[in-house]
């Protein structure tokens, strides 16, 4: 169990973090192992994202398992994919639960899991032991390779928060229009948002308007 948690300890990249679970699919003969994460990326949608290697088939009927996305924002407890698919029974589904603006869950896919309500609560539990390590190594992976939105692009997409144009921008702020222009495109750009509007969800959603530095 030391070990496990040293492990995740050194997971700093993407690369790191999908090959540890490379690593619990080898060292405990699991058939899949991944993490998918469920990122609320606009007020009604959120983005999934999966780690560690899936099958393709499997991954279509996630995909298409709306229920999943449900349990895992409302619910903990570990349970059988089946239970919500309605096949899929060797497959352990463990929820972490809502962290600000995104929840997780990890599979495990065992060969020899089989129906019995106590061997999925003892696997769940100690799974459990690891989630907040794991989501935390998640946060961390992606924090170091994310695109840094600056203190200025900051004050603007703030400013526009509250309604204000980018003329309006401009006079608080004492730069040109312009300018507060570029900014607030930049914003659009590293946030992947379509319009002014959709950054703006989205650096709310992540907090980033909530640290004025």
């Amino acid at each position: 169990m030391n070990e496990l948690h040293s492990r995740i300890e050194l997971i700093n990249s993407i690369h790191g973090f999908n090959g540890f679970f490379e690593d619990i699919k080898n060292n405990y003969s699991y058939v899949q192992a991944g993490f998918i994460i469920f990122d609320l990326s606009d007020l009604f949608k959120f983005d999934t994202h999966y780690f560690g290697e899936f099958d393709d088939s499997f991954l279509n009927d996630i995909n298409s398992c709306k229920g999943l996305l449900h349990y895992c924002l409302n619910e903990t407890r570990a349970i059988q994919l089946s239970e919500l698919i309605g096949s899929y029974e060797s497959v352990l589904i463990i929820p972490t639960g809502l962290q600000k603006n995104k929840f997780a869950c990890l599979v495990l896919e065992l060969s020899n899991l089989g129906t019995e309500p106590r061997k999925v609560k003892m696997l769940g539990d100690y799974w459990r032991i690891f989630l907040v390590e794991i989501f935390e190594a998640y946060r961390r992976s992606t924090s170091l390779e994310a695109v840094k939105i600056t203190r200025r692009e900051k004050e603007c997409i703030r400013w526009a928060s509250i309604g204000k144009t980018s003329w309006e921008i401009s006079q608080i702020l004492s730069i040109s229009q312009r300018t507060v222009d570029f900014h607030l495109t930049n914003c659009i750009r590293k946030t992947n948002s379509t319009n002014r509007q959709h950054a703006i969800v989205k650096c709310i959603l992540s907090g980033e308007l909530l640290n004025p530095q």
